[in-house]
Formats: structure tokens, C-alpha cells, sequence
């Protein structure tokens, strides 16, 4: 009885969407973030390799309580008073979630460029006179897309599950 009366409240059913919504956006700026980074340290910074495995591993380190309040008190004054609006708020909303979610992106990412042979692929695109982001978008990516797929649905999971910094921000969870 309790799980109709959820699945038929018109609020659940708002909130899911608001939280899936998010959750795309989430994915969308990671794989943004994450795959280019990933890349580039993999073609031209593999001596900071450990450094950016680290770095991806401090969202593990800092609580969400601890992120959401330092965004709010960050961003809730000049000279970027995001919290005084809606858009703003899910602006932070995302951004914390992709900070969430970097351990697990990168890793995905990681692990796909690590399957392919990226300084052939990228030197055979500028021989081919492919740019970056000709290389990035039809050569590397199509050749990671099931990597960053199973980052994508952990970070979608992550996104819905979460409750605490969408709470704290005043976003619908």
C-alpha cells in the first residue's frame, strides 16, 4: 500500500523527473570534464597519472554535508550569489554531483582508454588532418562510449540516490 500511494502522488513523479533531469546534466558536464582529462593525461601527462588519481579520489574523503555547505556559503554572496535563484541552486546541484560522481567517471573513462591503443588512434586522426576535437568526439569517443556508458549509469545512480546536498540546497529529491 505504501509503494501505490508513492508511485500515485503527483509530487513523486515531479521529483523523479527533476532528479533525472539533473542526473542527465550530471553525465552530460562529467563526460565533458572527465574524458578529455582522462585523454590528454593519457596521450600527453602520464607522469601526473597518479596525481589525477588521487585528486579523483578526494570526493570519497569529503562528506556531502561538508560539500553542500561550502558550496552554500561560497555561493549564497557576492560576487556569485547562485542561491538567490532556482536555476542557480541546480546549477550548484549539478556541479556537486559531478564532484560526487568524479571517482567514478574517471575510473570508467580510464578504463576504456586503457583498452585502446590512443597514440595510434590519435596519431592515424592528424595524419588523416583530424583536429582535437575531431579526434576527441569521432575517434576516442566512439571507441570508450561502453566505459563511459557504465560510468554514466553510476553516476545517474548516484544522482537519484542521493538526497542529502539536494536537500540542503533546496533542489526537489
Amino acid at each position: 500500500a505504501a509503494y501505490t500511494g508513492i508511485l500515485g502522488d503527483q509530487e513523486f513523479a515531479s521529483t523523479l523527473t527533476c532528479s533525472f533531469l539533473v542526473g542527465l546534466a550530471t553525465v552530460v558536464v562529467s563526460t565533458a570534464l572527465v574524458v578529455p582529462t582522462a585523454f590528454w593525461v593519457r596521450l600527453k601527462l602520464p607522469r601526473i597519472r597518479p596525481v589525477v588519481e588521487f585528486i579523483t579520489l578526494l570526493p570519497f574523503m569529503v562528506p556531502p554535508v561538508v560539500l553542500v555547505f561550502g558550496l552554500i556559503s561560497t555561493y549564497s554572496q557576492p560576487p556569485l550569489p547562485l542561491m538567490e535563484s532556482s536555476a542557480g541552486a541546480t546549477a550548484l546541484l549539478v556541479a556537486a554531483y559531478v564532484v560526487l560522481s568524479l571517482p567514478y567517471m574517471y575510473r570508467a573513462a580510464d578504463a576504456g582508454l586503457s583498452d585502446i591503443d590512443v597514440r595510434s588512434l590519435t596519431e592515424a586522426g592528424q595524419i588523416l588532418g583530424a583536429g582535437w576535437p575531431t579526434i576527441l568526439l569521432r575517434i576516442i569517443l566512439p571507441n570508450v562510449r561502453v566505459a563511459v556508458l557504465s560510468g554514466a549509469f553510476l553516476t545517474l545512480a548516484i544522482v537519484i540516490g542521493e538526497f542529502t546536498i539536494a536537500s540542503f540546497l533546496g533542489r526537489p529529491a
